[in-house]
């Protein structure tokens, strides 16, 4: 439920022309609009006791257990959009400040508060939407907003030390879509099909399991995303691809990726399935951990599948989801070769703006060797959308 607030206002502006003549305008007329998502979990995680080392893992905890009070999948967040039309194209401006709400530190001293999109649209039916600044890339996007995890957790990321977000089933089965600096540009193709190709500006490697490749992109030229989505009556297909150069140490290489997402609705039941490939692309996140320590892209794989019902406001749901990462260069064996999790849920909405959830979720991260560390989640949370 939105809180829309309309501000009309219309200003004549006189202003000398090119020409020499005067002529006078009037600016459009805008609609505001305002609205947000708020969160917050309980997690406990059975972390991993064993002596076993899977380098590169998605996060998962070893030693004691773990509790953290933190942000689900969904950041917490506020999103601001103004909203226009003139001279039959329809304008959009958009932002929204995604913070999340985790931090364990004094005086907010280590927050990652620097979450934001923001962009701008403008289009008609007639010559298709171009869509310009920082939003979510289209890679991998459908797999992301079929995740029941939205609503609450998923596989926790560093539980000692939350991040903005949990990882929902990024790093089991699909690579998350994250937020690109973009110039994309959209059209429906007929009455079912859709399209998106965009340039966006590259992200530089980086490393959350400490023997990944860190270092500037080069941004030699822009990298390329694009989908293509059949929607019918009972769901959709779409395929979706990444490409961008990155310079390391060694050489350059492109990292690319593509991927497969379907989902079927049958009255009250939804199918999702998904299946990507890449290289050098990472296996979690966008370019995260995606090469060894001297730049070698390493080639990854996944799939994830998910069941969900729905009974009046409440849905239950069922997801499992694999990502298999292969040997790149200086790689030990000890590096991750395989990623699984299972996860079962309940969400219950009341008022159709506050949703309680709890979650179970099984994740193991498994070497060459074949050695493997194991984590139990299981969560409650509570949402507020307004």
């Amino acid at each position: 439920m939105n809180n829309k607030y309309t501000i009309y206002r219309s200003l004549s502006i006189a202003g000398m022309l090119i020409s020499g003549s005067s002529a006078a305008q009037t600016t459009p007329d805008w609609d505001f609009n305002f609205n947000g998502y708020i969160n917050a979990h309980a997690v406990y995680a059975s972390c991993d006791d064993s002596d076993n080392t899977v380098a590169g893992n998605a996060l998962l905890c070893i030693g004691e257990d773990a509790t953290s009070v933190s942000n689900g999948y969904s950041p917490s967040s506020f999103q601001f959009s103004a909203t226009t039309q003139t001279h039959d194209f329809d304008i959009k401006a958009f932002l929204a400040i995604e913070p999340g709400s985790t931090d364990n530190s004094a005086f907010n001293g280590n927050g990652d508060n620097r979450a934001y999109r923001a962009y701008f649209t403008v289009g008609n039916d007639d010559v298709g939407t171009l869509k310009v600044g920082r939003g979510y890339g289209v890679f991998g996007i459908d797999v992301v907003l079929e995740d029941m995890a939205l609503s609450g957790v998923g596989a926790p990321a560093s539980i000692r030390s939350p991040l903005n977000t949990s990882l929902g089933a990024a790093g089991y089965g699909y690579i998350f879509a994250d937020r690109l600096s973009q110039i994309t540009y959209s059209r429906e193709l007929g009455e079912n099909f859709h399209a998106d190709i965009g340039i966006f500006q590259p992200l530089d490697s980086v490393s959350f399991g400490g023997n990944g490749y860190v270092g500037d992109s080069g941004s030699e030229r822009p990298g390329l995303h694009g989908r293509l989505r059949y929607n019918y009556d009972y769901g959709f297909i779409s395929t979706t691809f990444y490409n961008q150069k990155v310079s390391t140490s060694l050489d350059d290489y492109n990292a690319k990726g593509i991927d497969i997402t379907a989902a079927i609705q049958l009255d009250d039941t939804r199918l999702s399935l998904s299946a990507f490939d890449a290289s050098g692309l990472g296996y979690y996140g966008l370019l995260i951990d995606a090469a060894d320590i001297n730049g070698s892209p390493r080639d990854s794989s996944g799939w994830f599948t998910q069941l969900t019902h729905q009974f009046g406001a409440t849905k239950v749901g069922l997801n499992y989801g694999t990502s298999k990462v292969d040997l790149a260069g200086v790689d030990s064996l000890e590096q991750v070769k395989q990623q699984t999790k299972v996860s079962a849920a309940v969400y219950h909405t009341l008022w159709e703006i506050f949703t309680v959830s709890a979650e179970v979720s099984a994740l193991e991260a498994e070497n060459h060797m074949n050695q493997s560390i194991k984590n139990e989640a299981f969560s409650i949370g509570f949402a507020l959308s307004f």
